[in-house]
C-alpha cells in the first residue's frame, strides 16, 4: 500500500473517494452538456414547428397571422436573450425575421414589413407592438440601415454581396438592441460568409 502514498486503510478510502468524486464531476459535466443540447434542440424544434404552422396559414386572415407571428418572434427573441440557442441558429433566425418585421431606422423613418400587410401601417404597428417591448427594442435601430439593399430583388453577384453586407449590419444591430454581449462577440469574430 506504500506505492501511491497510501499508508493505511483510511488513506485508501480517501483515495477511492477522490476517484469517485472525480468521475462524478465528469458525469455531471457530461449530463449538463447533454441537457443543454436537449434544450437547444427542443427550443429549435418547437419554434420551427410553430413557424411551419404559421406558413401553412400565410395569406389567409392576415391580422390573425400578424399577431401569431409577433408572438412567435417575441418567444424566439426571449430564447435568444436566455442563450437557449446556438449562435449560428440565432443568426439564421434573426436573418429570417428581417423580411417579416417592420423597423424604425435611426433617422425615424418607418420601414414596412415586407411580408405581412398588417405590419405595413405605422399606426397599427405602434398599437400592436405596444404590448411587446422586446420586439419594439429590436426594431428601433440606432444606426441607419439601407433597406433597399437589405431587400434587393435582383440578386446578381454584386447585388448579393451588397445585400449580404447590409443584412449583416442589420443582424448586428438587432443583436446589439437585445444587449447580448455574448452574441455580439461571437458575431464580430465569426465569418458570416458561410450563411
Amino acid at each position: 500500500m506504500m506505492n501511491f502514498g497510501i499508508n493505511n486503510y483510511k488513506d485508501l478510502i480517501e483515495f477511492i473517494s477522490y476517484i469517485i468524486t472525480s468521475f462524478s464531476l465528469i458525469g455531471i459535466w457530461i449530463t449538463y452538456a447533454w441537457s443543454k443540447k436537449q434544450i437547444h434542440f427542443s427550443t429549435m424544434s418547437k419554434c420551427i414547428n410553430d413557424f411551419r404552422e404559421f406558413l401553412k396559414c400565410y395569406g389567409e386572415a392576415d391580422e390573425t397571422l400578424a399577431f401569431e407571428y409577433i408572438d412567435l418572434v417575441n418567444e424566439e427573441l426571449f430564447y435568444l436573450e436566455k442563450n437557449y440557442l446556438p449562435v449560428d441558429v440565432a443568426i439564421e433566425w434573426i436573418d429570417g425575421m428581417i423580411d417579416w418585421l417592420p423597423f424604425y431606422n435611426a433617422n425615424g423613418d418607418f420601414i414596412q414589413s415586407q411580408n405581412l400587410s398588417f405590419l405595413k401601417n405605422e399606426q397599427y404597428v405602434t398599437i400592436v407592438l405596444n404590448g411587446y417591448p422586446r420586439i419594439l427594442k429590436v426594431i428601433q435601430l440606432n444606426k441607419t440601415i439601407d433597406f433597399e439593399k437589405v431587400r434587393l430583388a435582383s440578386l446578381t453577384l454584386e447585388n448579393r454581396k451588397l445585400q449580404f453586407e447590409e443584412r449583416n449590419k442589420l443582424i448586428f444591430e438587432i443583436i446589439s438592441n437585445l444587449k447580448l454581449s455574448f452574441w455580439r462577440k461571437r458575431f464580430i469574430t465569426r465569418k458570416i460568409a458561410s450563411r
